[in-house]
């Protein structure tokens, strides 16, 4: 075609299978300052073909570059992506990495509070002088220390965000400060979805960095996830628990009449929760009615008064439970548009009774849609952004291109097989099944000697089939709720070490997602069941929403994200071009017509009841 790729500030000496195409869409919508929606599969190398042709793009037409990512962890692909660009170009290519600022804190109390908690900490330690890491940066302006250190931080640049935030300690600079004051000089901002996405954040964010979303090509990567993250984080939730606490809390201060106040809040949630059932739908005037006429105060009343009390906590123990409940309460009266709001009954791990009310959010686009309207491109890819329609229409993406792209490995090198024997469906669930699934589990992993993961919808149904396995002869590590980042980390290097062991997961648990096991790390991933979410009132009401606004509630408010989880998990077993994967479905579901349309049609899926022999042969083939 005689395209340039060098030209574009691409890395490497040769472009992939179909990644040249990616290249040339991204280019072309840039160009004509279009929104793109990219499906492009794992293996693809996208991170590359984002970054050279909008890095192009940027410096001729003089734009800022955001690429935005759903994990800090992902950030550090690219950074290390625009390091060998910098490298094999020559080209200076000043870069921030920005996460949270909580995160970036190096103050140890940063670690111990809750992130509300936190910025009102940070702001009250600013302004009375008493952050030290503060002091040394900023007296209105940069202190001119601060500036030969960021001087210092533009000429290394780019700098993974962990490197840059030891450097600032260790100069006693406040990492968030010199961040924003790097963002102000670098041509490419590397961030988190909330960076832009969450309203409250975003124009204080872009006002700090002199940027504007006008002259701003926007990359969002595994774009898949930002519905659910968006609505997570416009979402507002209080519990009973941070009631009781916030109790308590009043009562050691000798809170006594607010205490009261909070005891009344609790009487309304009470209240309010059914008797019969676990949940129900209630309206903004429930809440505030049931608590003033308990407490005899306006709702206006009791938020100042809770926020008073709050502070004065604050002062001493620099966290609140009673400013948590402040802000709910600031926040349940204001009238959202296409929102639910929703009191259930729940348990928790250790299986005590609580009560939540919720404030839940229904529609991305409302917060999406401004940004790429704004923007002068923004380009939103993931490897399992389809249907694309679906996507354009629940984020707001209007003028915009589509492309779907193959997978560039080998077809032979995969095996995609669905059993159509068993069920996870709620109807169905007995010991009956549950035995016939962990039979079927056995049947495979014994006729096989690869290392395999299978991942369960729930906690509860890989308890329940796991406790009906019965492998004496491979290594069996299952995964556990709540687990920390270094008891993950122990379990897959567990994993990695023995070979043809067996990892028991959850679909949307540590391992569904975001992991690495190339080669013969990980070769045969089943899916058991299919990680539909609970039926409850909120997935009930976001069903509803969509099928009023779309009139296709049922898929995309229900089938087409847990399709979604399927695809991103079943990707584990496949990372490079000379990976081989086999992946089972295991569900009677993912035969049918609605649940078939979902899986690429570059997978080749077999249907059989027979799956062993098709396995044993699979494997024999690839040597």
């Amino acid at each position: 075609m005689g395209f340039n790729y060098d030209k574009l500030y691409f890395p490497y000496k040769s472009v992939r299978q179909y990644q040249d195409l990616l290249i040339q869409n991204i280019n072309a919508s840039i160009e004509s300052r279009k929104n793109l929606l990219a499906h492009a599969p794992t293996g693809l190398g996208k991170t590359a073909a984002a970054l050279a042709p909008a890095l192009y793009q940027a410096f001729n037409n003089n734009l800022n570059l955001f690429f935005l990512t759903p994990r800090h962890t992902q950030h550090r692909l690219v950074i290390d992506t625009l390091k060998e660009i910098k490298d094999k170009h020559g080209i200076s290519i000043p870069v921030v990495d920005l996460i949270a600022k909580q995160s970036m804190c190096p103050q140890p109390l940063a670690k111990e509070l809750g992130r509300t908690d936190f910025l009102d900490y940070c702001r009250e330690a600013r302004k009375d002088g008493k952050c030290v890491y503060y002091r040394n940066t900023r007296k209105v302006e940069l202190t001119e220390e601060a500036e030969q250190v960021l001087a210092d931080l533009l000429n290394n640049s780019p700098m993974h965000s962990e490197d840059f935030c030891a450097a600032c300690a260790d100069n006693k600079m406040c990492p968030y400060e010199m961040a924003l004051e790097l963002g102000k000089k670098s041509r490419v901002v590397v961030c988190d979805y909330f960076h832009l996405f969450a309203d409250h954040v975003r124009n204080a964010f872009m006002a700090k960095m002199n940027k504007d979303l006008e002259e701003s090509v926007v990359i969002i990567d595994e774009a898949h996830n930002l519905p659910d993250r968006v609505r997570s984080l416009m979402t507002s939730r209080l519990t009973t628990y941070t009631i009781n606490n916030s109790i308590k809390e009043l009562e050691s201060f000798e809170f006594f009449d607010e205490a009261e106040v909070v005891r009344y809040l609790l009487r309304s949630f009470e209240g309010l929760v059914p008797n019969k059932g676990k949940e129900s739908i209630v309206a903004k005037d429930d809440l505030v009615k049931h608590l003033t006429s308990l407490s005899g105060f306006s709702f206006e009343e009791v938020i100042e008064l809770l926020i008073t009390a709050g502070q004065a906590v604050r002062e001493e123990r620099k966290k609140s439970y009673t400013l948590a409940v402040a802000r709910f309460l600031a926040d349940w009266v204001v009238d959202e548009p296409d929102r639910v709001r929703i009191i259930k009954r729940e348990r928790s791990r250790r299986g005590n009774e609580f009560i939540s009310l919720s404030y839940c959010c229904l529609n991305p686009a409302q917060y999406t849609e401004p940004v790429f309207d704004e923007s002068y491109s923004s380009i939103l890819m993931s490897g399992t952004l389809t249907p694309t329609s679906m996507y354009s229409e629940v984020l707001g993406v209007s003028k915009s291109s589509v492309i779907e792209l193959k997978s560039p490995f080998p077809k032979e090198n995969r095996l995609t097989l669905i059993i159509p024997e068993t069920t996870t469906r709620y109807s169905k669930r007995s010991d009956d099944m549950y035995q016939r699934i962990a039979g079927k589990l056995e049947s495979l992993i014994k006729s096989l000697s690869v290392s395999t993961a299978v991942f369960f919808p729930s906690y509860r149904i890989l308890n329940e089939v796991s406790n009906r396995l019965s492998i004496s002869d491979r290594k069996i590590i299952i995964e556990q709720r709540g687990l920390s980042k270094e008891a993950k980390d122990s379990l897959l290097n567990s994993f990695r070490d023995s070979q043809g062991s067996v990892l028991l997961g959850v679909v949307s648990g540590n391992f569904g997602e975001g992991i690495d096991l190339p080669g013969d790390e990980l070769e045969c991933i089943i899916i058991v069941g299919v990680p539909l979410p609970v039926p409850d009132l909120y997935a009930k009401s976001l069903i509803n929403y969509y099928d009023e606004r779309f009139s296709k509630g049922w898929d995309y408010g229900y089938v087409f994200p847990a399709l979604t989880r399927v695809i991103q998990n079943a990707g584990r077993c496949i990372r490079q071009s000379t990976d081989k994967g086999l992946i089972i479905l295991l569900d009677e579901r993912y035969a049918w017509s609605n649940y078939y349309k979902c899986i690429p049609a570059d997978w080749d899926v077999k249907i059989t009841k027979h799956p062993e022999k098709m396995a044993r042969e699979f494997f024999k083939h690839q040597g």
